[in-house]
């Protein structure tokens, strides 16, 4: 007679343990139980924030926070919210919001107004000389949307290699040349769009 291994029986326990977890429990009446009714459009839902999608409104304040000088009045952004803004999330509830896809196109135009200035970044030079400088500004604008948390938390590592990735990429790019400006917009793009895209803040 062949023998089950005891660890298989446990896997099996343990799974048969689970399976009324999937479920949720039912009332007297045989139905589920009674949760309220499902919340409105564009109300939090439970959690405290931690499962609400940023609206158009939020998503906005959420660039201009991030970069310095860049005016939801003035330039290519405003010219971008004009478009974009109809059909970014309206809503925060995360099922139902719409048009996070658009975030990227905000933030191209949004970027494309950002001063390499205000960054310390030069404008001349090659991209593998400044990576540091390019880090850098990604870091700031990583550093603005998140509290100080990019540089001071534990993930700071994460942000610089990640940053560092994207540069060296840019770098050794040799199917086109990648200027200062072309490879800051990169590196704006990237952080920004990484930032204001998060929800649940």
């Amino acid at each position: 007679m062949k023998r089950t291994s005891p660890l298989l029986l446990a896997a099996l326990v343990a799974s048969l343990a689970t399976i009324p977890a999937c479920f949720p429990p039912v009332t007297s009446a045989g139905g589920p139980p009674d949760s309220g009714p499902p919340p409105e459009p564009g109300t939090d839902l439970p959690g405290v924030g931690s499962a609400s999608a940023p609206t158009a409104d939020a998503v906005i304040g959420r660039i201009r926070n991030t970069l310095i000088g860049v005016d939801p009045l003035a330039g290519n952004f405003a010219k971008a919210i004009a478009q974009v803004k109809p059909n970014l999330p309206q809503m925060t509830n995360p099922v139902q919001a719409t048009g996070l896809d658009q975030i990227p196109l905000l933030v191209y135009a949004a970027c494309t107004d950002a001063k390499l200035a205000s960054y310390n970044v030069p404008t001349t030079g090659t991209v593998s000389a400044n990576s540091a400088a390019l880090v850098g500004a990604g870091m700031t604008m990583l550093d603005a949307a998140l509290a100080g948390l990019a540089s001071q938390g534990s993930s700071n590592g994460y942000f610089q290699a990640a940053l560092l990735a994207l540069v060296s990429t840019l770098a050794a790019d040799k199917s086109t040349t990648q200027t200062m400006t072309t490879s800051f917009i990169a590196v704006c793009m990237a952080s920004t769009t990484a930032a204001v895209s998060m929800v649940g803040y």
